[in-house]
């Protein structure tokens, strides 16, 4: 092959990448519901809902202390693994419009990649799971009343 065909067709990858590669992500956001949300909106809205009727769900100051705790603790680490999932991303595309693809790097960066996305997840869990901690039952079940009801509302 010549030299014009090979730089066509690395022109050609790298173009392919830049746009394939977006739209690959694009609908990776841990989808659940009818509705589409992601687990991350799904359980920060959860926390919202609990904090904005704590008179309703009769949550004691204390209660509400640890759940406002909580979702600003869950926000900044989705806020962190997000934009480091991102970087890695735009680290691959990089890499992969240069002349020589070095597949062991872009492997190690699919796997860091998709470790954080666990991570990620894990991390929503465990505070679903603490969430459950704090609430005793009935508040628990009064909290997904509340939660049918808002759906119910949106749409």
């Amino acid at each position: 092959m010549n030299k014009k065909t090979s730089g066509i067709l690395i022109v050609f990858a790298c173009y392919l990448v830049m746009f394939a590669l977006p739209m690959a992500y694009a609908g990776d956001d841990q989808k659940c519901g009818k509705c589409g949300y992601g687990l991350d909106r799904k359980i920060l809205k959860k926390l919202h809902l609990a904090i904005e009727n704590q008179d309703e769900l009769q949550a004691s100051d204390s209660q509400i202390k640890k759940i406002k705790e909580l979702k600003i603790a869950l926000k900044k680490d989705l806020i962190q693994r997000k934009a480091e999932i991102e970087l890695i991303g735009v680290d691959m595309q990089s890499k992969l419009c240069t002349d020589e693809i070095n597949e062991k790097e872009i492997n190690q960066l699919i796997d860091r990649q998709y470790e954080l996305k666990k991570a990620k997840t894990r991390s929503l869990v465990k505070a679903l799971i603490e969430l459950k901690k704090i609430l005793k039952d009935e508040q628990e079940e009064k909290l997904k009343d509340i939660m049918r009801h808002s759906r119910r509302m949106q749409h």
